[in-house]
């Protein structure tokens, strides 16, 4: 006991000094990749946190985890007694296959997509870095220069983390399969006639062009010069859980203020302007998929159609579902979090990969495998888009439609969700089956009420 605790001591007493004396220790530091099998999951994980290590991923099953640590954070890990049962040099690591893609390929690839297919699909540039690298976007519908007020949006955003190569294969994945597929499959030519699906291939585009320079294990952006962990700055319970670092050599370090970064104010925009109904964050590794809440003990409100959807996906493609705090530690900061509070999405991270794959596996052994597995999960939730719930439009005669809301009401009278009403007078409610009470609310003043019963199709619903 008290060997642990003087290691701890030492611990922290290190991380203090490297901050104050950062130069003593960047993120280039770390050099030594460990495996350490844990005695008890959910314990032993929240000590890794604790520690301000970066876990790079794990294995719940059998209760492992693997860190990227530095010489020094290697000596505290023994000292503590942690059964390390791998231990290898970053020395001892391959270099980043060369058929994964870097900012400009990504550019390039968009490109052409929209030159060959200008029918159903448009670049969009939505953000630049901090280095002035533009990120692109991919919009993929029918009407494709217009904005369908009939058709609701969906998001599928890769690589926040630099080092996540397999990532943006996934959104690659999703465009060649969506634009090759139109013609000639109806499931598909449904997608893409029904929703307006957005892709973000790679947000982290300053990291990634790092991690080609030679900096494979980078994890961040590339601001300031120690970067920032772009998944830990958005605004939602920015910094409040102990699911974020303030320490800048960390791996997890939220950044100065929440929403500072150029990269998750990109995003946030872009969320912002479509309001879509659904989201896929795609990372690695650890085949897992992560529903809100990110702090501790927190669920959404919608918790039983939020969790429910989570589940189904990961049964699709045989990963585990549960909120961070469940499957790893506690988040603060998220994509997730903040989309589902500030536009009421409802929103997953997917980390694809396993231990034995890792970041960066070989290109031609892993990349088709894993996007093929992982088509199960878009498709799905493309499939909820026409599933239970409802969705409608204000008209004309409910002026500034974004002051309105709709109290949804399960057949025990209980409020399932208040749900705001879009500013362009759209909504699109996912529930489960069920009888439910829907009140157009604006303020306090009950406008209208409707009552319906909801099987497994999605129904019109207006006021």
């Amino acid at each position: 006991m008290l060997k642990n605790f003087l290691a701890l001591v030492l611990l922290v007493s290190f991380a203090q000094t490297s901050f104050a004396h950062s130069h003593k220790f960047q993120e280039t530091d770390r050099s030594i990749y460990l495996s350490i099998k844990l005695d008890n999951y959910t314990k032993g994980m929240k000590k890794l946190q604790s520690l301000d290590l970066d876990v790079t991923g794990i294995d719940k099953r059998n209760s492992i985890a693997d860190v990227f640590v530095t010489t020094e954070q290697f000596k505290v890990l023994q000292e503590m007694d942690f059964n390390i049962i791998l231990n290898k040099s970053n020395k001892a690591m391959k270099a980043v296959d060369e058929e994964y893609k870097s900012p400009s390929e990504i550019e390039s690839i968009l490109k052409e997509w929209e030159r060959s297919h200008s029918d159903i699909a448009k670049v969009f540039v939505i953000g630049q870095s901090s280095e002035g690298r533009n990120i692109y976007a991919l919009k993929i519908s029918d009407n494709v220069s217009t904005r369908e007020t009939s058709e609701s949006a969906v998001l599928f955003n890769s690589m926040h983390h630099a080092r996540e190569v397999m990532s943006p294969e996934v959104g690659l994945d999703i465009i060649e399969t969506l634009i090759t597929k139109y013609e000639s499959d109806l499931k598909i030519k449904s997608y893409v006639d029904s929703n307006e699906i957005w892709i973000v291939p790679m947000l982290n585009v300053d990291g990634n062009a790092k991690v080609w320079s030679g900096s494979s294990m980078w994890r961040k952006n590339t601001n300031y010069g120690h970067g920032v962990d772009i998944n830990r700055n958005y605004p939602h319970l920015w910094g409040t859980c102990n699911g974020s670092s303030g320490w800048t050599w960390s791996s997890t370090y939220r950044g100065p203020s929440a929403g500072s970064e150029p990269e998750a104010q990109a995003l946030m925009n872009l969320v912002k302007d479509i309001r879509p109904v659904f989201n896929i964050s795609y990372h690695a590794y650890s085949e897992i998929i992560i529903y809100p809440m990110g702090c501790n003990g927190s669920r959404t409100q919608t918790k039983e159609v939020v969790e429910r959807i989570g589940k189904e996906i990961g049964k699709s493609i045989d990963y585990e579902a549960g909120t961070a705090w469940e499957l790893l530690y506690s988040v603060d900061g998220s994509d997730i979090d903040w989309m589902y509070n500030a536009y009421q999405v409802i929103p997953y991270v997917i980390e694809v990969n396993s231990r034995s794959e890792g970041f960066q596996p070989s290109y031609s052994k892993w990349r088709d495998k894993t996007v093929e597995r992982n088509k199960a999960a878009w498709m799905t939730l493309l499939d909820k888009m026409t599933a239970t719930g409802v969705k409608g439009r204000l008209d004309e005669t409910y002026p500034n439609p974004a002051n309105y809301q709709i109290e949804v009401k399960d057949s025990n009278g209980k409020i399932f969700q208040s749900y705001k009403v879009n500013p362009d007078g759209s909504y699109h409610i996912v529930l489960n089956e069920g009888k439910y009470t829907f009140t157009l609310l604006k303020g306090r003043n009950s406008i209208s009420t409707k009552s319906m019963e909801l099987g497994s199709a999605r129904l019109p619903l207006t006021f």
